[in-house]
């Protein structure tokens, strides 16, 4: 925090109240008043007595905050009036700009872990509520993490959607610390009336650390299977389906039903997952080869997805070796025309039936790499 900056604040913030009268409250510092260093203008005895006094304007308790944090006091001297003003001062503002404070001075500082929580369970306040879930989620914190965990689980019910969003994301932060919280996080994700980011945080945990939880699975197919859902969440629950049962027969037949939605970005989360589960993908084949026309797939991405995982299922599927020649030949990408003509090469004999179309390329084609690509297949097929 630049101190010219600090000095402009301060100074604008006690320009425009009454003059402030100092040694009326009571300070934490025992140093006399008179013999102590300035501090923009006061002591920082003044600064703390500045701050306890509720009858001042709450922009003065404000500046004093920003004074006792640039001076590096908050976490020292300061530190009792800073936790009293969380819990006590009568203006939300104040406090949600403590709880934030508490946040950076971090754990190690006594009292601030407990301030937070507090605040979290009790404050009537919501952006208050929400500051201290926050503060909650930073790494600093994230050590004691397992001492609150059953605290955020039940703030989840937090009627503030912004704390409830807070809250999954510090659980988020946690990693693998929150898998205590998924049945909870289950319950939040069915919740149509839910706030999306609630939502969609909730499905994040639980693909990574959910997955043998029997609900998982049927709560990523119903998500992906409705349309209406919001994209993200659908996207979610479909990296979910990857991460957990993307095999199953549940979830490829959910997979091959959002390949060919209207939705570009459900598509293309789809098409990345069946490329990322390769052979297992095997079933999704009725949808996946009709991803090759442009008529039907104008997103050259996911035809290159298509085309990669027909790569993969041409090992033992022969109408896969077949849309390989024909994007190699008539795809308008000449990235994609590249991929499946590598394809066809890597599958080796098994591409003899695309030799012809392969040899024709070699010796026509007008682009010298896709030649220098075909001619090279060739001689891995033959």
């Amino acid at each position: 925090m630049k101190r010219n900056w600090l000095t402009l604040v301060v100074a604008v913030s006690l320009s425009a109240g009454q003059a402030i009268t100092n040694g009326q409250d009571k300070v934490d510092d025992k140093k006399p008043a008179e013999k102590e260093e300035k501090e923009f203008g006061k002591t920082i005895s003044e600064w703390i007595a500045l701050l306890r006094n509720q009858k001042e304007d709450p922009k003065f308790r404000r500046a004093s905050l920003i004074v006792l944090e640039a001076t590096a006091k908050a976490g020292t001297t300061g530190l009792p009036a800073v936790l009293d003003c969380v819990e006590k001062d009568t203006d939300a503002s104040v406090r949600q700009q403590a709880v934030i404070l508490l946040g950076r001075l971090g754990p190690e500082k006594r009292g601030t872990t407990l301030a937070l929580v507090d605040r979290l369970q009790n404050d009537a306040d919501k952006d208050v509520r929400e500051a201290a879930a926050t503060a909650l989620g930073s790494k600093m914190f994230l050590g004691q993490a397992p001492q609150y965990l059953n605290i955020l689980i039940d703030r989840l019910k937090d009627k503030h959607a912004g704390t409830r969003v807070a809250i999954v994301s510090t659980m988020r932060n946690m990693e693998k610390g929150a898998a205590p919280a998924v049945p909870a996080l289950i319950d939040a994700a069915k919740n149509a009336d839910e706030h999306e980011l609630v939502r969609t945080g909730a499905v994040h945990i639980i693909s990574r650390y959910g997955s043998t939880n029997p609900q998982t699975l049927t709560l990523f197919v119903e998500i992906v299977n409705k349309s209406d859902n919001p994209t993200a969440l659908r996207e979610a629950a479909i990296d979910g389906l990857a991460r957990t049962a993307g095999d199953s027969t549940e979830a490829l037949a959910a997979l091959s039903k959002s390949l060919v939605e209207k939705n570009l970005e459900i598509r293309k989360a789809a098409a990345t997952t069946l490329h990322a589960l390769g052979a297992k993908a095997q079933p999704a084949w009725t949808a996946v080869k009709t991803r090759f026309d442009k008529k039907n797939e104008p997103d050259s991405g996911i035809r290159n997805n298509a085309i990669r995982l027909a790569g993969v299922l041409g090992k033992t599927n022969d109408e896969a070796v077949d849309h390989l020649a024909l994007a190699a030949e008539k795809d308008d990408s000449n990235e994609n025309r590249i991929a499946a003509i590598q394809e066809l090469g890597e599958l080796g004999s098994r591409a003899k039936s695309a030799a012809k179309v392969l040899d024709a390329i070699r010796k026509e084609d007008g682009r010298a790499t896709i030649r220098e690509a075909a001619e090279k297949a060739l001689k891995q097929i033959r």
